[in-house]
């Protein structure tokens, strides 16, 4: 491997770092999946609007969270002179990925569109994609950053207060995962595959039959935040609610 590909790191952390892109990958395949249009319909069918700037933010998230994954790896090299050419190389390696993967998910089903049908092409999609990670990598460069990938804050600092959503002051739980559900334009099946639990589930907690367990609250959490790209906190309400699954 050259030395302006990918900074020494030890082995280990090199299949830990493809590891959490294979993880990257099997969560936004799926969502950019769901953009696959049908080349025809039948007269009797009603044809679906093209979603251009919904499919432009899913890839250019997609390329985000693949950047940062490797990138927040790179921390310890920063004072290092080859840190630029090696985020340089990793802006390439994360556009040539997304590509391919839209690529791939387009050959898979030949009766069914993705980019072309909402308005997108390859050197676009390269284009934007490339643009917006160079400007990330210019602040990994300056140190500033938001990394993907949080550290423990050392003991003798305070946990930063965690801006919360404007909800109204009695929105019950299921209400709120409810809003932010479709603020999201995400189904239920892919919150369930994101929290790893069945689609029945969820079904429960949008109709307010069941409470998410803590860990199912902090996971419904983190996906609305990295979908809205901003931090967003569930508001339990104080009233008595029927017990978790």
């Amino acid at each position: 491997m050259s030395d302006f590909e990918r900074p020494p790191l030890d082995q280990y952390t090199f299949e830990k770092i493809d590891q959490s892109l294979y993880e990257v990958d099997q969560v936004h395949w799926s969502l950019i999946a769901e953009m696959r249009v049908k080349k025809y319909y039948p007269l009797d069918s009603p044809v679906p609007p093209p979603r251009r700037e919904h499919l432009r933010h899913l890839i250019e998230w997609y390329a985000d969270r693949l950047f940062k994954t490797e990138a927040d790896q790179y921390d310890q090299f920063r004072p290092d002179g080859r840190y630029p050419a090696w985020l340089s190389r990793l802006t390439d390696r994360v556009v040539m990925r997304v590509l391919t993967a839209i690529e791939r998910l387009e050959e898979a089903d030949s009766k069914t569109l993705i980019l072309g049908y909402h308005g997108l092409s390859r050197p676009e999609v390269e284009q934007d994609l490339q643009k917006m990670l160079w400007n990330t990598a210019k602040r990994y460069e300056q140190g500033n950053a938001p990394s993907l990938i949080s550290s423990e804050p050392a003991k003798e600092q305070r946990q930063p207060k965690r801006e919360t959503t404007n909800t109204p002051p009695q929105e019950s739980l299921a209400a709120q995962i409810k809003r932010l559900q479709n603020e999201c334009n995400i189904t239920a099946e892919k919150m369930a595959e994101v929290l790893e639990i069945v689609p029945r589930s969820v079904y429960k907690h949008l109709a307010g039959q069941t409470i998410p367990r803590r860990n199912h609250i902090a996971a419904y959490e983190n996906l609305f935040s990295e979908l809205l790209k901003r931090p967003v906190t569930l508001k339990k309400v104080s009233k008595r609610s029927p017990e978790s699954q």
